[in-house]
């Protein structure tokens, strides 16, 4: 009998032991698989390592990926989730592509081409992420709104994806 109930030690040892080590963390940043995965919002696929930008939401264990920054904004936006939720958390790649940093502290540079023509991303100086969120949020308004032949637009992307040098 000592036997058995050593073996049963074992087995409910091993199996909290492996469920532990295999439980997805449930805040940070998670694995994007580059040039395989799709972004959340627009359905690209995520290439541009240094525009990449993830979430996670209150309540869901999940990170989602996007490919640009203004489709995570709009992305949140459309989920209708509280901006002032201490637990969403967003990230962006930092200046030199080499990890992930929370965009709440990051600054921004504005005017690049990026993967949606939003032109954002994480730099040493710039401007703050309340001040390109709302830029983001202003360029998709005036992008929906009819137009009025001299509107003139941040967004200059063409609807299909694509950097604003094509």
């Amino acid at each position: 009998m000592p036997e058995r109930s050593l073996r049963i030690l074992f087995v409910v040892v091993f199996t909290s032991l492996a469920f532990g080590c295999w439980q997805r963390s449930t805040t940070g940043p998670g694995e994007v698989h580059f040039d395989r995965q799709t972004c959340e919002r627009c359905q690209m696929v995520i290439s541009e390592r240094r525009h990449a930008v993830q979430t996670r939401t209150p309540g869901d264990p999940t990170a989602q990926a996007f490919d640009d920054l203004g489709c995570a904004v709009l992305w949140l936006d459309e989920q209708k989730l509280s901006e002032s939720d201490p637990r969403q958390e967003i990230w962006v790649r930092d200046s030199s592509d080499a990890q992930w940093i929370s965009a709440y502290g990051a600054k921004f540079e504005d005017g690049l081409p990026t993967p949606m023509a939003y032109g954002f991303a994480a730099a040493r100086e710039g401007l703050t992420f309340e001040v390109v969120r709302e830029r983001i949020r202003s360029a998709e308004r005036a992008r929906r709104a009819p137009s009025q032949g001299h509107a003139h637009h941040h967004h200059e992307g063409n609807g299909r994806g694509g950097s604003r040098d094509e």
